[in-house]
């Protein structure tokens, strides 16, 4: 689920986020010389300043460099180390991190970390940039430290962090047993994982009648579902229809595309739940433009589900029809048009210039097809949702 907002299920004022970003403005008196010497000793004045100017450039980006590779160095906390094996579960018994090539892990306390986790992870990002055509870390994308999380801790334990464009991942505990979700966007992915709260933290805090909560694996699909969301948000806005659609689709792809090769996440491919949400009335090529400029905004937040679904058989359609990277071009569109967020501030005028875009990347027909590709697959024709 991807929420800007906020990730507490009861309250959408939960968290902020914390990532600001400034404008330098540059303003260059220009001063012309009166005689040929002045002309030359301010050319010479001018070469000198540009090699200083060079020069502090290159101690910044030296800078830059040393602040990003060294962050390890300024705070109290140890990285957790995993030997690959998912039956060696590691307790976490402070705040922790885990970083590689195109994430950093950061963990709390009392959780039960499995041997494999990085490695399935790893292989869930990899997969994900195959599928979408996308860099889970692209260049053009930066930010100053790692986002404010003390709504969780009660302060900041990450306080002066970058790690520049990697992406940083949260596992946090329900403490208070508020009803925490999973959430992402382009600057973080959180995950509340009640199967990676350590054995002795479980039966201390939580009774029998609550074991529904915590199934016998861990859910890799809701993992690349809502890094889905932090790596396509890196790229440009959509509406909730391709947000949740295109996260609801790679989450189910991606975890099908390892199953055979890791066996974790094969356990989570064969023991996971899928369903089809229900949607208000069937999708044929009479409706299914107007479906996607409507964009269920007419549907209280507690009864979402149909974006999820309906965008979901979208990408089904898209990847049969353009392939791996089908995401892609949509995106730079999308980026190139400066195309507002609608996700959480519905406008039906925005949300025609996402149609527009999409016709224009996929074809002036591409919902007419769409709509008859449901009929025939008999996708999004039940009302009232499929198990």
């Amino acid at each position: 689920m991807k929420n800007q907002n906020g990730i507490r299920k009861t309250s959408a004022a939960a968290i902020a986020l914390l990532a600001a970003a400034g404008t330098l403005f540059c303003s260059c008196a220009k001063t012309t010389p009166e005689t040929e010497a002045d002309l030359t000793a301010s050319v010479e004045t001018t070469a000198e300043e540009t090699t200083e100017a060079t020069e502090a450039t290159e101690t910044t980006a030296e800078a830059t460099e040393t602040t990003v590779a060294d962050w390890r160095d300024t705070i109290p906390y140890e990285e957790l180390v995993l030997d690959g094996v998912a039956e060696n579960v590691v307790v976490t018994t402070d705040y922790c991190y885990i970083e590689s090539e195109k994430y950093v892990l950061f963990f709390e306390k009392d959780l039960g970390i499995p041997g494999d986790f990085t490695t399935n992870i790893d292989a869930i990002i990899d997969e994900i940039e195959v599928e979408t055509g996308l860099e889970a870390c692209p260049s053009d994308f930066t930010r100053d430290e790692v986002s404010n999380m003390s709504i969780y801790y009660g302060f900041n334990p990450w306080d002066n962090v970058s790690i520049g464009s990697k992406i940083p991942i949260f596992f946090f505990i329900d403490h208070e047993n508020e009803g925490l979700i999973p959430c992402a966007c382009s600057e973080y992915a959180v995950f509340i994982n009640y199967e990676l709260y350590s054995d002795e933290y479980w039966t201390t805090n939580y009774d029998r009648d609550e074991d529904w909560r915590r199934d016998d694996y861990i859910n890799y699909t809701t993992i690349a579902h809502e890094l889905t969301h932090t790596i396509t948000g890196r790229y440009a806005n959509m509406t909730s229809i391709m947000t949740e659609g295109v996260a609801e689709y790679m989450g189910r792809s991606v975890i099908s595309a390892l199953a055979d090769e890791y066996p974790s996440i094969g356990e989570t491919n064969e023991k996971r739940y899928l369903y089809d949400e229900g949607i208000p009335a069937p999708v044929n090529a009479d409706n299914a433009e107007e479906v996607f400029i409507g964009d269920y905004n007419e549907i209280s937040h507690a009864d979402r589900g149909a974006e999820y679904v309906t965008g979901r058989y979208l990408c089904q359609f898209l990847h049969e029809k353009f392939g791996d990277g089908f995401i892609r071009d949509y995106l730079k569109i999308s980026k190139a048009q400066n195309l507002p967020d609608i996700y959480s501030n519905y406008t039906e005028s925005d949300a025609i210039k996402y149609t527009n875009a999409f016709k224009s990347t996929y074809g002036e027909d591409v919902f007419t097809e769409f709509g008859d590709w449901c009929v025939e697959n008999n996708a999004l024709q039940n009302t009232d949702g499929v198990w």
